[in-house]
């Protein structure tokens, strides 16, 4: 049997507001990323999921890079071995 992982982790995104609706479009067209919700200030839930760590950490790399985006602070992160 081959074991896979599942890496879980969500972010809270500090943005500049007025560009909120360009930096949600950018990010849920990340492969493995969801924006939840985005606070009238500019702060942002995001969900990730990918099958390694390493892509999390890219992920976010990605979302850092993004013009408007100010902070971006791991708030959890677990994952989870799969047989298959």
């Amino acid at each position: 049997m081959q074991k896979k992982e599942l890496h879980i982790s969500s972010l809270i995104v500090q943005m500049r507001a007025h560009k909120a609706t360009p930096i949600k479009k950018s990010i849920n067209a990340l492969s493995g990323a969801e924006v939840i919700t985005i606070s009238p200030e500019g702060k942002a839930i995001v969900v990730l999921e990918a099958p390694h760590q390493r892509q999390i950490m890219e992920i976010i790399d990605s979302i850092n890079a993004l013009d408007g985006v100010l902070n971006t602070g791991l708030v959890y992160h677990e994952f989870e071995t799969i047989e298959s």
